[in-house]
């Protein structure tokens, strides 16, 4: 069994005047399987992560791309509704219940989306 510990971190000295020190730290004992992939993103929707494969986990994405205009949609694979984007360079760090399944696009380029899925359980 490994255990994996994220950990957030926010610092300030200056925030509208006020100093900013917040961090928050989770554990998540990681007993199936750990994806790591790197997807291409495309203007159609790719799937990524199939939710029939996955129970409770924790998903790291970052955009590869270092060119601005290449933007990653993450969405529910099944009517398009999107959950966030990253720019080139940018990164998210989530829990997921794996109750639908993720894809990715980009309205232009053909950025790369690297994944990495910890999973609690064995699916």
């Amino acid at each position: 069994m490994a255990t994996l510990t994220p950990t957030l971190t926010l610092a300030s000295s200056d925030m509208n005047g006020d100093v900013l020190n917040l961090s928050v730290t989770d554990t998540l004992a990681v007993l199936g399987q750990v994806t790591t992939k790197q997807v291409v993103a495309t203007t159609s929707g790719v799937v990524f992560a199939a939710a029939a494969n996955y129970t409770k986990s924790f998903v790291y994405l970052k955009n590869l791309s270092t060119v601005a205009a290449e933007i990653i949609t993450i969405e529910k694979a099944d009517s398009g509704d999107e959950y966030l984007f990253l720019g080139a360079g940018e990164f998210a760090f989530f829990p997921w219940a794996s109750l639908v399944d993720l894809a990715l696009d980009a309205a232009t380029g053909s950025p790369v989306l690297e994944v990495r899925i910890y999973q609690e359980a064995a699916a």
